[in-house]
């Protein structure tokens, strides 16, 4: 049974696509991530790992095999779950994934930044702050993908709560997590890396982050970017089935 973790101004629904080709059976757990919510969901943890503790309640329900997708920042809270308790989950994909911040100076840098963005979306709004997100050169592969599903992203993304994000950002932002690169050579558990070929920096990531660790496998996605779950839906719901079938094995 999966449990799926979408991005950050990302949704449950962002997983639709992966979902109609997967046609997964259970149906999956699809937690809310943190400020994420307009209806009042939960906003209280003050911590990465308080969000990860919480994920990890709703997880305990999961049936065996016990396996855990995330994409981007979804991605970097899987791994505090595999952290959180390295025996429970049979096996992982992690899509986009930054295993943490070792050197203090870049985790500086970062805090500022998220810190910066925080501050644009509550003075600014959510439809200011999508319009920049958007226009981030991490995204500009998906120039590509239609309208249509691209019209939908955006509505995903504007109906969130400025305050909502920005306390996502503040608590589940890159600066916030622990580095998990060295725990992630000691676990025992199949760790598969999805990254877009022309997503460099996190094609690089998922190289490194497999190099030398046989229950790692970094694959890389021809012609696409960052965003597997809007441009390959095809590729992520693929790989997640193999590794299902595999599991049930």
């Amino acid at each position: 049974m999966w449990m799926l973790l979408h991005g950050f101004t990302g949704a449950p629904r962002s997983w639709s696509d992966v979902l109609t080709r997967m046609q997964p059976d259970p149906p999956p757990l699809i937690p809310t991530l943190l400020g994420h919510d307009r209806r009042g969901g939960p906003v209280d943890a003050r911590s990465f790992e308080g969000e990860v503790s919480r994920l990890f309640s709703i997880a305990s329900s999961l049936q065996r095999p016990r396996l855990l997708c995330g994409y981007s920042m979804g991605a970097r809270v899987a791994l505090g779950l595999l952290a959180h308790r390295p025996q429970f989950f049979d096996a992982a994909v992690l899509i986009g994934v930054q295993s943490g911040l070792s050197d203090e100076a870049a985790r500086t840098e970062r805090r500022e930044v998220d810190a910066m963005r925080a501050r644009s979306l509550r003075e600014e709004g959510v439809a200011a702050f999508v319009a920049a997100w958007e226009a981030l050169p991490l995204f500009a592969s998906q120039s590509a993908v239609s309208a249509e599903v691209l019209d939908e992203q955006r509505s995903v993304r504007l109906a969130h709560d400025a305050e909502g994000l920005a306390r996502s950002l503040e608590v589940l932002g890159l600066a916030q997590m622990p580095d998990y690169s060295e725990m992630m050579g000691t676990l025992d558990v199949p760790i598969t890396l999805l990254a877009g070929a022309l997503d460099a920096k996190f094609s690089g990531i998922a190289h490194t982050l497999a190099e030398g660790h046989a229950h790692i496998d970094a694959q890389i996605v021809d012609g696409v970017g960052h965003n597997l779950l809007l441009e390959a839906p095809a590729a992520v719901a693929a790989t997640s089935k193999r590794i299902e079938e595999r599991m049930r094995q």
